[in-house]
């Protein structure tokens, strides 16, 4: 392969696969040929008519759900052709939702397949111990779901997926990482080698080590047997599920980390072969636990890191659970979990009840301003302020987004008027002006004010200050002509021409002195 086809081949495998779920946010309902799932279902259109030179594949229908951003795909066939014409792959319905281009700090995708069936002749040599574990000619799955729930800004991922293969098992996972990304440490060093021996004219096959860098909150993974132990069992030795067979897996140093969670496995692999039922692996650590996958050299590290604990029962939940809600004594914690649904069914109601009279904590006001953003921008507008200006993270964003969504009059009845008084301090010097202007159109440190940000700035503009001009072109721009700014604006310019006479502000920021 050329450099420059090399570079760009694993350039785009890289970029696509960093990708990662698409950001999902709920686009606008259209009909539209550029909306998100009439995109996708072009794109599975295409992909099926290539795949064709390859394979004989039908598909009954191909519906498309563009004001909700799915589709849904009916009664798939694949047949291969040639020697693989043993291959064969039925499908009876696949839905996929929650597609999107539009980006969101909060994305969700996901997908659900059911009657799907795979030959054991898909797979070569392996068809007849497959045939074994399955106890047919294919592998059955009638269910399986894949559900991704993504933050975009800081990288958050949860996934939870699901696999029911009638009369073999049932599969359940899922993972909540606070970040998650794919990490390659080598990808430009691989990329350059590569191409300087394509140059010389050498062979090389050297490809970039990729891995998954990120920080784990939770996960498991749980096995039902449903008849997959009673085929394999007679297929194993006798030996393999004695006592010292299972001894054997200790093979840790006593008291270390990885040797008790062996312990843990052996304990639970001892109950299953007494009574089959389920083997569960969870991962509860009291902190997330970072990771990188490219310094493991086998499964004993991510055993050691993380600390898996096995059992034969259902995996535990991730949160504590509230028993009882009337009888919890913290009405902040409730409100909180009563927002999330996380602990205790969601309660957008009672959760507002109890968390209205705590407003002024910032977390609360946050809370308070996801809770009332749809039935009251006006009143979430004044907790996202509040929120904001206390530095929460992700209040900022909340408060973009319901303002978006507010008249004029709305947006500047909620902040402080341009009367409201300054702290002293902002007039110390023209930096300090243009700051403490900035801060105000921003909401940093203090609440957004875009009255009070226009008084700030036109007295640092006065002195020449070029960002403060640049922040009042911003609201000029914004604004324009509309009568409720320009009285607001107009009052501002008062305010900062009594400022600039009563604090000889002349005098001051020609001497540069406070």
């Amino acid at each position: 392969m050329r450099p420059l086809a090399r570079r760009l081949a694993a350039g785009t495998v890289l970029s696509l696969a960093l990708a990662g779920a698409a950001p999902a946010e709920p686009a606008p309902a259209t009909t539209s040929v550029f909306s998100p799932a009439n995109i996708a279902a072009g794109l599975v259109r295409g992909a099926i008519s290539y795949a064709r030179m390859v394979a004989d594949i039908r598909y009954d229908g191909l519906e498309i759900d563009a004001a909700r951003g799915g589709l849904v795909l009916r009664d798939l066939q694949i047949a291969g052709l040639g020697r693989h014409r043993n291959c064969r792959v039925a499908l009876g319905r696949l839905q996929v939702s929650g597609l999107s281009l539009w980006s969101d700090a909060e994305s969700r995708l996901r997908l659900d397949a059911a009657e799907l069936s795979i030959a054991n002749n898909c797979f070569g040599a392996d068809a007849a111990m497959i045939g074994v574990v399955t106890g047919g000619a294919s592998i059955p799955l009638a269910a399986l779901s894949v559900d991704l729930r993504q933050a975009a800004g800081s990288g958050a991922l949860s996934a939870d997926i699901r696999a029911i293969s009638p009369g073999i098992a049932r599969i359940e996972a899922s993972a909540d990482f606070d970040y998650v990304s794919l990490l390659s440490p080598d990808f430009f060093e691989k990329i350059t080698a590569a191409s300087q021996a394509d140059e010389a004219g050498a062979e090389t096959d050297e490809t970039p080590q990729i891995g998954l860098r990120g920080t784990l909150r939770a996960a498991h993974l749980s096995v039902e047997n449903l008849g997959v132990w009673e085929r394999l069992k007679p297929l194993l030795p006798p030996e393999a599920s004695s006592p010292e067979a299972l001894q054997a897996l200790l093979t840790a140093e006593p008291g270390s980390a990885l040797h008790q969670s062996q312990q843990g496995l052996v304990r639970a692999l001892r109950a299953f072969m007494a009574e089959p039922g389920r083997v569960t692996a969870e991962i509860r650590p009291a902190e997330p636990v970072a990771f990188d996958t490219t310094l493991w050299a086998g499964p004993e590290d991510a055993a050691t890191l993380f600390r898996p604990r096995f059992s034969n029962g259902l995996p535990t939940p991730p949160v504590a659970l509230i028993a009882d809600p009337a009888t919890h004594q913290d009405n902040r914690a409730l409100g909180l979990a009563l927002a999330e649904g996380r602990g205790v069914p969601q309660n957008s109601r009672r959760a507002v009840e109890l968390l209205t009279p705590l407003r002024e904590d910032a977390e609360v006001a946050l809370a308070l301003a996801r809770l009332t953003a749809d039935t009251d921008p006006a009143l979430a507008y004044g907790h996202a302020l509040r929120a904001a200006a206390q530095g929460v993270t992700g209040a900022a964003g909340v408060l973009e987004r319901i303002e978006a969504r507010l008249g004029t009059a709305d947006l500047l009845a909620a902040q402080e008027a341009a009367e409201t008084a300054p702290p002293e301090g902002s007039f110390a010097s023209t930096q300090a002006l243009r700051d403490a202007a900035l801060a105000h159109e921003r909401g940093e440190g203090v609440t957004r004010s875009y009255a009070l940000a226009w008084r700030l700035a036109t007295l640092a503009a006065a002195a020449g200050d070029g960002p403060a001009q640049a922040l009042m072109a911003r609201l000029e721009a914004r604004f324009g002509a509309d009568p409720i700014w320009l009285r607001a604006r107009d009052r501002a310019e008062e305010l900062a021409l009594e400022d600039w006479t009563r604090r000889k502000l002349a005098q001051r920021l020609a001497e540069g002195r406070p």
